[in-house]
């Protein structure tokens, strides 16, 4: 267990968090914002990421995709909730908002370096992986997209903070989490993602 964060975390959780800042105030550059801050936070974490575990395991690797299959379901349902309240219903179309500023297919596309340069960053080692037990380095996680300032982004960060970082301490490698987490990305970000708030356009009542 290291003492303390280093440099390099330092200056990536920096440009994470102005990152998440910046997709706040211009939703319209959601996508190259968090793709570019997300990608040079996972560079700061390049010189952990080489000496990290990548092994490979059919067991790990299903469980992965089943994983990110069943967050990105738990944070569907929850959207629904959440569409049903005022408050989290504004949110949740801003969020929606900045999500679909770009066509499908390019989501489909920005969302794979965006995951993985996230990933390196939150979980290849040093001081914010290895520093407490899993919930704490999922609230750190979460903690992250407080800049934001939108809570639906906070809430479900901690799901999918306490799965990869469970899942990175017990398998010891970084490409199940990478995974778990592009599944997720990809079904809740590009296809088929979140319901619309009631009311909005192009929402569908159930």
């Amino acid at each position: 267990m290291t003492s303390g964060p280093s440099g390099r975390e330092v200056v990536g959780l920096l440009v994470l968090t102005s990152a998440a800042r910046l997709s706040r105030r211009r939703p319209q550059r959601f996508w190259p914002v968090m793709t570019l801050g997300l990608t040079l936070a996972g560079l700061s974490a390049a010189p952990r990421a080489r000496t990290a575990s990548w092994r490979w395991s059919w067991r790990w690797a299903a469980a992965a995709l089943g994983l990110g299959a069943g967050l990105h379901m738990g944070v569907r349902a929850g959207a629904g909730l959440a569409g049903r309240i005022p408050r989290a219903a504004s949110a949740l179309g801003r969020l929606q908002g900045a999500v679909r500023s770009a066509p499908t297919p390019t989501r489909v596309v920005l969302s794979v370096p965006a995951v993985i340069g996230e990933e390196l960053f939150w979980r290849s080692g040093g001081w914010i992986a290895e520093t407490g037990p899993v919930w704490g380095s999922a609230l750190g996680y979460a903690a992250a997209q407080l800049p934001t300032q939108n809570p639906l982004l906070v809430v479900g960060a901690i799901p999918l903070g306490l799965v990869t970082t469970w899942m990175r301490r017990r398998s010891g490698s970084l490409l199940p989490v990478v995974i778990c987490h592009l599944a997720f990305s990809e079904m809740t970000l590009a296809w088929p993602g979140l319901p619309l708030p009631s009311g909005s356009p192009g929402a569908t009542e159930p």
